[in-house]
């Protein structure tokens, strides 16, 4: 299969993974939280690599924002299977593509914690029921030389894994792996921003010697 013809931007992978899915009647969905993500990277990206626009729709009975994106199209169906995505709505069934050169590993990470990544633990990273996306994170985070946190838990049957690399080292995120989402960017800042002046007001506090 020639299509698409240009060259699939590695954290495409990532932006439809955790919430991505592949239903039935050749359907590609995922979610954000982010209009402005959607706005910035999905759309932009469906548009220049396969000619399609998603349709967005904000989900109701949601406490916060969240937008569904969806796309009907047998073809980028079909391409997508054919670079090792899993068709089901099951989450625990995702899988990194094998065909997916290492080299793109990083940007890939980067795309995980762009639409999945958030406050877990004391810090920052992903909850997921894929045992293969939690070692894939495990392995990029190791890569890095990123202190991380690994914490497997059951629920109702189930093994779920959270990922995520600890406060202190927080900073080393934003040096280390490209992320885009702006919400996120902006978690991270501000809790950074909070570590400095805790720490200027533990100076503070210590007695004169």
């Amino acid at each position: 299969m020639n299509y698409p013809k240009k060259t699939i931007n590695p954290p495409s992978f990532g932006d439809t993974g955790p919430n991505g899915k592949l239903h039935k009647r050749h359907i590609i969905h995922f979610v954000s939280n982010s209009k402005q993500f959607i706005d910035e990277i999905h759309i932009p990206l469906f548009k220049n690599l396969f000619c399609l626009t998603p349709r967005i729709e904000r989900v109701r009975n949601k406490k916060s924002p969240v937008y569904a994106v969806r796309i009907e199209s047998i073809l980028l169906y079909a391409f997508l299977v054919s670079k090792g995505y899993i068709p089901g709505r099951k989450a625990r069934i995702a899988k990194i593509p094998e065909t997916l050169p290492k080299k793109y590993n990083l940007s890939l990470l980067a795309g995980l914690l762009d639409t999945d990544g958030g406050k877990k633990g004391s810090g920052f990273g992903l909850s997921t029921s894929s045992p293969h996306l939690a070692r894939f994170c495990i392995k990029v985070f190791k890569d890095l030389n990123l202190p991380y946190h690994s914490c497997p838990w059951h629920y109702k049957g189930h093994i779920y894994h959270q990922i995520y690399v600890g406060r202190v080292a927080m900073h080393r995120i934003l040096e280390k792996i490209p992320i885009k989402n702006q919400d996120k960017l902006a978690y991270l800042t501000s809790r950074l921003r909070g570590s400095v002046v805790e720490h200027h007001l533990g100076n503070k506090k210590q007695p004169n010697r």
